[in-house]
């Protein structure tokens, strides 16, 4: 069977980030100069700037067929599946009674790959692939090594009863957890956080509200991005129904 082993980066670049796909971060240049192009995205390649100014700014409308088209690259590079396979899926799913849509999903979910996958056994769809051809992923205490095989709601996935296999699953569920970890410690610093945390805001929703209103300063600076990364030394001043409020942020540091 085919896939694709060509450029990554050069994918997502074009059709967003797909966390199936790689786990590579595209680095996305914006146009920094004024005008109706102010914080464009520039496109890849040497010329991309040059393909920029060739754009009609003002014609930012995309064609349904462009918009098709770029969901439907997305299923397949994130999914691992070729062209032929997304056909039989999509018949597959036109026949059931449901929705084709939400069945494609659901069948596209159902693939022993994807499910490796999202019990972060493998940190890709395409290393959950590798997992799965070189015998170390069971199904039913059975071993399979078909990425495409469908599973079933009962059944059981395990890691085969080797040191190798062990090893490796091991390896790979450390290292999310360790990454969650950092994600975790740097969400509890963000402004929308500490002022539900600080019993300021009823809720996340209603602490990002209080933010794009405009009520809240961080040393004296009206501050209006909600995931802003606030430190010890910070000030956060909050005007909030019984009068404006200064808040210093070093004993709420002082718990990490």
């Amino acid at each position: 069977m085919s896939r694709y082993v060509g450029p990554r980066l050069r994918i997502i670049r074009r059709i967003g980030k797909l966390r199936g796909f790689t786990r590579k971060k595209p680095f996305r240049r914006s146009f920094r100069g004024r005008g109706a192009l102010e914080g464009k995205v520039i496109p890849p390649g040497q010329h991309g700037l040059a393909k920029l100014f060739k754009s009609r700014p003002f014609d930012s409308c995309e064609s349904d067929y462009l918009i098709r088209l770029k969901v439907k690259q997305r299923l397949r590079y994130n999914y691992g599946v070729t062209e032929k396979q997304l056909v039989n899926y999509v018949r597959k799913a036109k026949k059931m009674k449901e929705s084709t849509g939400q069945v494609l999903l659901q069948l596209l979910e159902m693939r022993l790959d994807n499910i490796v996958f999202r019990l972060n056994m493998a940190p890709t769809i395409v290393a959950a692939r590798q997992l799965i051809s070189h015998g170390h992923i069971r199904v039913n205490n059975k071993k399979v090594n078909i990425a495409s095989y469908m599973c079933k709601p009962k059944d059981v996935i395990s890691v085969a009863m080797k040191q190798s296999s062990l090893k490796l699953v091991n390896r790979n569920l450390q290292e999310y957890y360790k990454r969650m970890s950092f994600y975790k410690k740097r969400l509890q610093k963000t402004l929308a956080y500490i002022l539900f945390k600080l019993n300021l805001a009823s809720s996340m929703t209603s602490a990002l509200d209080f933010i794009n209103s405009g009520k809240v300063q961080v040393n004296n600076r009206k501050m209006n991005t909600p995931n802003y990364i606030c430190n010890s030394k910070d000030v956060l001043s909050v005007l909030t129904e019984e009068g404006p409020r200064k808040i210093k942020l070093n004993d709420y540091f002082k718990k990490f």
